[in-house]
């Protein structure tokens, strides 16, 4: 990963999700446009450059918001581990994919968010109207952006220190000229 370009994109990137995602809430809904990046460097970067860029976009979402240092930083590194451990079982450059690969990491983030705040301070809104409206409704929005975000991101792979593969999915594997 470039890191020279990297830090700058991730500044860019937080000044648009604290500025920009409030104006776009849907039914109460944010994205997190965060994790989206966070799940594009996931599925694409070596393994080692995307947990330290999770931890990095976590570490400075952690210094906008008011709750505990590390808590958002070490969310993201959990969901960049997870994915680069299972990211080759998936065909990473498909639009349902990266939508369902985001969709999981939003439900898993928000779902701990959720039991974590909870847990914590004193329940603002029944339990099961915070699971639908904070974890389902603003996974699926977040999700939706996914395909988006990554094919933008997607677009110029060499700015960000990303190879593209050489090979591509045929459906069919020849072996001495004969399908198989």
């Amino acid at each position: 990963m470039r890191w020279i370009v990297f830090i700058p994109g991730a500044l860019l990137l937080l000044t648009v999700q604290s500025a920009i995602a409030p104006r776009v809430e849907l039914f109460g809904a944010r994205p997190d446009w965060l994790l989206a990046v966070v799940v594009f460097f996931a599925l694409y970067s070596p393994a080692k450059d995307a947990a330290i860029g999770a931890w990095v976009i976590g570490a400075g979402a952690d210094l906008l918001t008011i709750e505990r240092v590390g808590l958002i930083a070490l969310t993201y590194l959990l969901i960049a581990l997870l994915i680069t451990s299972v990211r080759e079982y998936f065909f990473r450059y498909r639009a349902l994919t990266q939508f369902i690969v985001t969709l999981a990491a939003a439900m898993m983030v928000r779902l701990a968010w959720s039991v974590y705040s909870r847990s914590l301070y004193e329940p603002g809104e029944p339990l099961l109207a915070g699971l639908i409206g904070g974890v389902l409704l603003g996974s699926v929005y977040t999700a939706a952006w996914a395909p988006l975000l990554h094919r933008f991101l997607m677009s110029t792979p060499y700015f960000w220190g990303i190879g593209r593969p050489r090979y591509g999915y045929t459906g069919s594997v020849r072996l001495n000229d004969e399908r198989v």
